[in-house]
């Protein structure tokens, strides 16, 4: 066990001892600090500008479109070699909520700790360009716009797209009351249809912003959509001539002429091709609504031209030649057994 004077001496060596070496020693490791300090940190300024997503606004208030965010100059310091690979755009603010607005100029401050630069250290943040930064605010209004489906992507070959419909097909939006009146209708994002063969339903949220006039109109909106975009095999069509049938009334006859017409049919590409198309459609016409029965044998009503009816399936669309309407035959009626053919 060590004596008190052993105590004594032991520190009075390692006090008074090699002062000197002692004294050398210490220098170094502070010009070694110093050195490392130095080498391996450094400090930097950095333009950071404000972002719209860095701003919480009350309800009733917006940006101002026209009116740029204001920049700061942000000093870093940190490892030299990261701070060679850094720019502004990975430095971000905490996210500052605008209390009591104000239309025109409002007040912005930030300090180092709104400022978010992960692994290293915020000496300062200043003012890029203005004494004192600001935002500028305008108050909002609310109104009803119609809402249209924004599609991406081709559908897979063979099948159609149709215009989308979105449920609900209007939507309230948020912004300056002057901007909302050059809006017709809002959008909303993307959906995609890309190699589709059936119908494409998505929930999508309206997106925040339209170009009316050559600029971009921002607003608000909370409301999500359901999108429908009906998607089907691609049709083609077909022309047939088919024999028109006359529909008389009981007792009485009716002769057509020409008794074949000319048609076209819609349908899909493998319907047209079905042998059976032909017998699948009947084409008729029918006793004009303005004839009374005759009053005796010798009786003959008309000529009188009628459009011709058909019926087919509901997978086939009966029209006329290039989507016309269907075509006129010309119609002559009388009592049974008293009208001859081409009479």
């Amino acid at each position: 066990m060590l004596s008190f004077s052993g105590i004594l001496r032991a520190l009075h060596a390692l006090l008074l001892e090699d002062w000197l070496l002692k004294l050398i020693c210490l220098a170094l490791a502070v010009l070694l600090w110093f050195y490392s300090d130095g080498e391996l940190t450094d400090k930097r300024d950095f333009v950071v500008a404000m972002r719209q997503s860095d701003l919480v606004l009350p309800p009733g208030w917006a940006l101002a479109a026209e009116r740029p965010l204001p920049k700061f100059l942000v000093l870093l310091r940190g490892p030299r070699r990261r701070l060679q690979f850094i720019s502004g755009d990975s430095i971000a603010f905490q996210r500052k909520v605008l209390s009591n607005p104000a239309p025109g100029p409002n007040p912005l401050s930030i300090d180092p700790g709104d400022v978010q630069a992960e692994g290293f250290d915020v000496l300062a943040v200043s003012p890029k360009d203005e004494k004192e930064p600001v935002v500028y605010l305008l108050s909002t209004a609310k109104r009803l716009k119609r809402v249209r489906v924004r599609t991406v992507g081709k559908v897979h070959p063979g099948y159609v797209a149709e215009a989308g419909t979105a449920d609900p097909d209007q939507v309230s939006i948020e912004g300056p009351s002057n901007e909302l009146d050059e809006i017709s209708n809002v959008w909303t994002e993307d959906v995609e249809i890309a190699n589709a063969e059936q119908d494409v339903v998505q929930e999508v949220s309206i997106a925040p912003f339209v170009e009316a006039g050559g600029r971009r109109i921002t607003f608000r909106c909370g409301t999500p959509v359901r999108a429908t975009v009906p998607v089907h095999p691609e049709q083609a069509a077909k022309r047939l001539a088919l024999d028109v049938r006359p529909l008389a009334l009981p007792g009485t006859a009716m002769t057509i002429a020409p008794d074949t017409v000319e048609v076209e049919v819609q349908a899909e590409t493998r319907d047209l091709a079905a042998p059976d198309l032909k017998s699948s459609i009947v084409l008729f016409a029918d006793w004009p609504n303005n004839w009374e029965l005759p009053k005796d044998d010798k009786t003959v009503l008309g000529p009188q031209r009628v459009q011709v009816r058909a019926f087919a399936p509901p997978r086939l669309q009966v029209r006329g030649v290039n989507g016309g309407p269907l075509p006129t035959v010309e119609v002559r009626g009388a009592l049974a057994g008293q009208l001859q053919p081409g009479r």
